[in-house]
């Protein structure tokens, strides 16, 4: 018996030209060098997509590959490519390719390839319409949703010298087609701003459940079936991807007209998701990839806004009705009219409207002074100097200040716009110039409701008056805001430690990159105020700021020693106290030191000392507020920490993390979702956020999606443990930390 010939599984390209006779009447010349030309291209994408020509034949080409998705994505280039050089001749004069494709097994022979795989790709080119592509019903399994198209069943086709029919697949580089017992999802959760800035809830809920009932009803009206309400959630499916974007777009644009005509604190923001994918109805609720990836779509899209996947975008790509953008990896946001775009242009990315009420205090944001000149520390002396003031500021416990951090966002932006978004009245600008010895300052303070110029003025000092230029500056802002100061206060405005030049400009140096808040930035900035502290070792101001690098390099992670820091910092800020703390940041650095030393009583006691000292502090505010949540007084912490984040709306995840554990521990278990779930959407790799929103979700009786995000939990850390987990906490009460470990096991996490 003869040995059988090598054979091989391979992917079959089949190409050649349409109507190639009466194009060569036409122009012989012409049509040849054109054909050249697209053969040439045509080997080029078969190797760029990892296949390899083996046969020419006249105007046609014959190319074997590996993979049908590669395959497949060639012919879908070469037929783009095509298109767009056709564009430029005439109709009668453009060259357009017919393609077939199939897997099966071929014949290997001196690098040629031979059988009935090779035949039926040549029949299947036959079948392709001019510039078409037409597929097996193996290249079309093969494939399945792995690149962006759609599939016209030709059913089964005879074809010439093929003894039995041919599956066969038009091919659409435009929509695809849901396969069967696919499922279009539909997620709207609540992003509630009023209800996380701290106003009477009550309100909110009405509002939420007019909301809830509109948004039902659209879907019913749509055809969606509705599938479960998990927290401020709300999930559905469709039978088709146009329907639900329809029904989505309807609801935003009927929540967002009613949220106009509503008071501020009243209002309630959706943000949207819609993927694709099949559904498991089980006793637990309905399940499925789909519904898993809806909700992380809804964790990083704005308020307002609907996100989908790249299969919902590949459903809309011939219906030029829906707009899409892409936002990240294969997902894209449904896009709005150009004039709603361009009137939220100036908004800093992480920011949306807040609709902030402006508080009863005077409000004030300073934004970033701007430094004037070619000096390379120009922008540091700047921010420093602005700094300074801020700090005089934030002891008035009369004056509602936003916190410096949130001002950074809106450095560059309209004042106007800043003002809104932070909700306060009153803006500051500056500028600085220095030369050699002197110092010029121009300050400017706005009232943001008449756009009015409440006053102005240039100073030009030498830099050693640096100290009474700001003291001079913060007295006209207090006078200007009829600031009523407590007894005492003006005695505490910013003290003057750094007498000299040289720790002076270490200072500014320290706070500019102390602000920029990355580890990089948190490094450099210590090692500034470290220098400061040799320089000027009778001064508090060096081991604060030291002791609020480490404190952040602990908390965050981005120490070497994360325990070494943690004790490094209560030794500086033990220091600072020591040398008469008058600023009061070693305070809330100590306090949280003391919480995590198990020293409950001392670390309230420090911490509270900080908020008398800074009462304007967002950071003083949100460390007080975690000590009394770890200390059982969960109804206090969320004073302060909702406090802490209507003094900087652009507020970091920690502060949403203590906000949504204070609202578990006080029983306000829907709010506690609603708040894990925007810190997911701020921080979508956090495991603190998670385990919150797992436990909330658990006491809630939402066990399958606490088990959807407790699986999440072990994507990001597979040595996740509930011992260690135990071990970890710093909870006064026993009973707290082992309902947790409770809660996490119902969520599947394992011991």
């Amino acid at each position: 018996m003869e040995d059988r010939l090598p054979r091989k599984l391979a992917a079959i390209l089949y190409a050649d030209v349409a109507g190639y006779s009466r194009l060569t009447a036409l122009d012989e010349d012409e049509t040849h060098r054109g054909l050249t030309k697209s053969l040439d291209l045509i080997a080029e994408l078969v190797q760029a997509h990892r296949g390899r020509v083996g046969h020419y034949a006249g105007d046609a080409v014959l190319a074997d590959f590996a993979s049908a998705t590669d395959a497949l994505a060639c012919a879908l280039r070469v037929q783009q490519m095509r298109t767009e050089r056709n564009a430029a001749l005439p109709a009668e004069r453009q060259l357009q390719f017919r393609i077939g494709i199939n897997l099966g097994e071929v014949i290997d022979d001196r690098g040629e390839v031979y059988g009935d795989g090779v035949n039926i790709a040549a029949r299947l080119e036959a079948l392709a319409v001019p510039g078409g592509i037409c597929v097996s019903d193996a290249v079309r399994s093969a494939v399945g949703n792995r690149l962006p198209l759609g599939f016209e069943d030709l059913g089964d086709c005879k074809v010439k010298n093929i003894p039995s029919p041919v599956h066969a697949w038009q091919v659409h580089a435009s929509a695809r087609r849901l396969e069967k017992d696919d499922a279009v999802v539909f997620r709207a959760e609540v992003r509630a701003y009023s209800v996380l800035m701290g106003v009477d809830h009550r309100e909110t809920r009405a509002a939420l459940d007019h909301a809830r009932r509109m948004l039902t009803s659209e879907i019913e009206k749509r055809g969606g079936d509705l599938l479960d309400t998990p927290g401020e959630a709300v999930l559905a499916a469709f039978d088709e991807v146009k329907e639900c974007v329809v029904c989505a777009r309807q609801v935003r644009d009927t929540i967002e007209q009613k949220n106009a005509s509503m008071p501020a604190q009243e209002r309630v923001h959706y943000r949207y998701s819609i993927d694709v994918g099949k559904l498991d109805r089980n006793e637990e609720g309905v399940l499925g990839a789909a519904i898993a990836r809806t909700a992380t779509l809804c964790a990083s899209a704005p308020p307002n806004e609907i996100h989908v996947t790249e299969v919902v975008r590949e459903c809309l790509a011939d219906d030029d009705k829906f707009t899409l953008s892409a936002v990240a990896a294969s997902t894209y946001a449904l896009s709005r009219t150009k004039e709603i775009h361009e009137e939220s242009a100036t908004v800093p990315p992480q920011l949306e409207s807040l609709d902030l009420p402006l508080p009863e205090k005077p409000s004030i944001v300073l934004l970033p002074f701007t430094f004037i000149g070619e000096d390379p520390v120009g922008d540091a002396f700047a921010d420093g100097f602005r700094i300074d003031i801020q700090n005089a500021l934030v002891k008035m416990s009369g004056l509602f200040l936003i916190a410096a951090g949130a001002a950074n966002a809106f450095r560059g932006k309209d004042p106007i716009e800043a003002a809104r978004f932070l909700g306060v009245r009153h803006v500051m600008e500056g500028s600085v110039r220095r030369s050699g010895d002197r110092v010029r300052v121009n300050v400017q303070l706005t009232d943001t409701t008449d756009n009015m110029v409440s006053w102005a003025e240039q100073y030009d000092r030498s830099v050693d008056d640096e100290f009474t230029l700001q003291d001079e500056i913060t007295e006209r802002v207090i006078t200007a805001l009829d600031v009523k100061l407590a007894s005492g206060e003006q005695a505490r405005i910013w003290r003057k430690c750094l007498s000299s030049p040289r720790p002076r400009d270490l200072f500014y140096r320290g706070i500019h990159e102390f602000f920029q808040m990355n580890a990089e930035s948190i490094a450099k900035a210590k090692g500034h105020f470290e220098r400061i502290a040799e320089l000027v070792p009778d001064s508090p101001l060096g081991p604060t700021w030291i002791a609020m690098c480490l404190w952040f390099e602990a908390t965050r992670g981005w120490a070497a020693d994360l325990e070494r820091a943690r004790l490094d910092a209560g030794a500086w800020a033990e220091k600072a106290v020591a040398l008469e703390d008058a600023d009061g940041q070693a305070h809330t650095v100590l306090g949280n030191v003391r919480l995590l030393q198990g020293r409950y009583e001392e670390a309230m006691e420090v911490a509270r000392g900080a908020v008398l000292i800074r009462p304007g502090c967002t950071n003083s505010n949100g460390f007080l507020a975690n000590v009394l949540l770890h200390c059982g007084e969960p109804q206090a912490a969320l004073t302060h920490i909702k406090r802490a984040i209507r003094l900087s709306p652009v507020y970091p995840p920690w502060f949403l993390e203590i906000l949504a554990a204070s609202y578990r521990e006080a029983g306000e278990i829907g709010l506690a979702v609603t708040a894990a779930q925007e810190v997911l959407r701020l921080a979508p790799h956090t495991i603190q956020g998670r385990v919150i929103l797992a436990s909330s979700l658990v006491r809630a009786g939402w066990t399958a999606e606490a088990k959807r995000i407790g699986a999440e939990i072990l994507s990001e850390n597979e040595d996740f443990s509930l011992t260690r987990f135990s071990e970890q906490q710093v909870f006064r009460d026993e009973a707290v930390v082992e309902r947790i470990v409770s809660d996490l096991g119902d969520a599947g996490l394992p011991e």
